[in-house]
């Protein structure tokens, strides 16, 4: 089997898997700063929004203060859009995650299915380890790089008409939003931005990066 075999087979299995393991993004048309992150996990599948758990929470620590850093932002964010509270700090806030659904076979929970697809899922794994560095001549592992890339693409095409700062958090984020390709003049790109994963926000080699963040933030 070629790449569009295999592209066909996991797109059809990623649309299942979204069926029961989908994470929703939370952007609004009130979002100007919108930070994209990797994929869920345990803490996100729980809860249902963007960094839940505590990289979420080293985000609400710089963003608002120690006193909300038991806060995971993807929480407070879910909670402000779908309560319609209009809180204006939060209502500025949108996260992303450059693929919807988990991409380590751990957050799924379910032995079988990740035996049934093993390959798949081992593709998953190298794809996140390996995806935005590698032009991949695997079909498995081309196949999944291109289905995630695409759904991004779709993702971003819709915001063009809107005027972001829009902050890549990590090298995997970084590297699929480079891949998608998709721009705007109403966009204002920060780079450098570490995922908040590891007490990373907090490290000194970022805190330029991040000091940025905060002013942005902050206007």
């Amino acid at each position: 089997m070629g790449a569009e075999d295999f592209h066909e087979e996991y797109r059809r299995l990623f649309n299942t898997l979204a069926t029961r393991y989908l994470v929703n993004d939370y952007v609004t048309e009130r979002t100007k700063v919108l930070f994209i992150l990797e994929s869920p996990h345990v803490q996100e599948l729980k809860y249902g929004a963007p960094v839940s758990g505590p990289s979420g929470a080293s985000m609400s620590r710089h963003l608002f203060g120690e006193r909300f850093a038991h806060l995971p932002l993807g929480i407070v964010v879910k909670k402000n859009v779908d309560e319609a509270l209009r809180r204006p700090a939060i209502d500025r806030v949108g996260l992303m995650n450059v693929c919807q659904i988990p991409l380590q076979a751990a957050a799924y929970a379910d032995a079988s299915l990740t035996a049934q697809h093993a390959q798949f899922f081992a593709a998953l794994a190298t794809v996140r380890t390996t995806g935005g560095t590698t032009t991949f001549t695997d079909p498995r592992k081309h196949a999944v790089q291109q289905i995630i890339t695409g759904s991004i693409r779709r993702k971003l095409v819709k915001l063009q008409g809107q005027e972001l700062f829009i902050v890549p958090c990590g090298r995997f984020a970084q590297a699929f939003f480079r891949m998608a390709a998709v721009t705007s003049p109403l966009w204002n790109v920060i780079d450098q931005v570490p995922h908040p994963s590891y007490n990373n926000w907090s490290k000194p080699q970022y805190a330029a990066a991040i000091e940025r963040v905060k002013e942005i933030f902050a206007n």
